[in-house]
């Protein structure tokens, strides 16, 4: 089979290697699955420069944390699953190939009308902004929330699961039409964060109480002036410094402000049940309340311009492999 592998770490997608190597075995409890779609994450740069929980002696390594298609063999101990069903795999790398092995509890089933491309964008990006705004943001009804970077796939998720949940959403964006494409999504205000200071913005919306949620994955400045602009009681999740840093120990806040650090990670990893959350979230998707953007695709042979495009910041939405 054909498959994207990691070598050595380095700071460019040129350490992408296209290969051709033997098609994995599945274990006992792993099934097969021939993969459609692999969504890219932020998390596959942080891996392919080697900061990213994947050391040295690991290596050659497949990138893709979520992928989907169908099942082509089961380990003999797999129960629940059947051959040539659609499904979705979160296993955290092995996405970036034809084939790849997952352990069954990993695995989720697809419903009918929701396809491959669609259904690999939704786990990171869909479970990230459900338990991060329900879990460390303490979201309720009636409160406001303040999603930076709202083009993103974790920015677009946030927005839907936020008004899903009651809640009034402000969003950030990089550009006029990147605006346009979030207030379709349901936010309430838009920003252009790049003709518009987003602080005074937000205290001007809300007659100058503030958010009672900031869902913040920039870090730098923006995560300071997230934190100037959060209400009495209100609650900073910083999923990620994308493009700046953020405090190692989150800093202590008063007024019964609130700042956390979320990783969908070290989440699921503590409670695996929650990797469950998906069956409802697909069930969203597929009845219309949810709607995925997948911004662009590219084949496998071209992952390495879908990195150089998803460091760009130029797409809105996900950025998918087709296999």
């Amino acid at each position: 089979m054909k498959a994207i592998r990691i070598h050595q770490f380095g700071p460019t997608e040129d350490v992408l290697q296209l290969e051709e190597i033997p098609i994995p075995q599945p274990g006992a409890d792993e099934v097969l699955i021939k993969i459609e779609a692999a969504s890219l994450n932020r998390a596959d740069l942080g891996l392919r420069r080697g900061s990213y929980r994947v050391a040295p002696e690991d290596l050659p390594i497949i990138p893709g944390r979520e992928f989907a298609g169908t099942i082509a063999a089961l380990g003999a101990k797999v129960r629940g699953f059947e051959i040539d069903q659609r499904v979705l795999a979160y296993p955290g790398k092995g996405g970036y190939a034809e084939y790849g092995a997952c352990q069954a509890a990993l695995v989720r089933p697809i419903p009918p009308g929701v396809g491959s491309v669609t259904a690999a964008a939704v786990p990171t990006t869909f479970l990230t902004a459900w338990f991060g705004l329900l879990e460390d943001g303490k979201l309720k009804a009636g409160e406001v929330v303040l999603v930076q970077a709202g083009s993103s796939g974790v920015g677009n998720a946030a927005i839907q699961v936020a008004k899903h949940l009651g809640a009034q959403v402000i969003a950030t964006a990089g550009s006029e039409e990147k605006c346009d494409q979030i207030r379709v999504l349901g936010a309430d205000l838009a920003i252009n964060y790049a003709e518009k200071d987003f602080a005074p913005e937000v205290l001007n919306f809300t007659d100058g109480r503030g958010v009672d949620v900031v869902l913040e994955m920039i870090g730098g400045e923006v995560y300071d002036k997230s934190l100037e602009v959060l209400a009495p009681g209100g609650r900073l999740v910083s999923i990620g410094g994308a493009f700046g840093p953020i405090p190692q120990t989150p800093p202590v806040l008063d007024g019964g402000r609130k700042a956390t650090r979320f990783s969908i990670t070290n989440y699921l990893a503590a409670h695996p049940e929650g990797l469950g959350q998906l069956d409802e979230i697909l069930n969203l998707v597929r009845v219309g309340v949810f709607k995925v953007v997948v911004g662009r695709t590219f084949p496998l042979s071209e992952a390495r311009a879908a990195q150089r495009y998803l460091e760009s910041r130029e797409h809105f939405g996900k950025v998918v492999l087709v296999i």
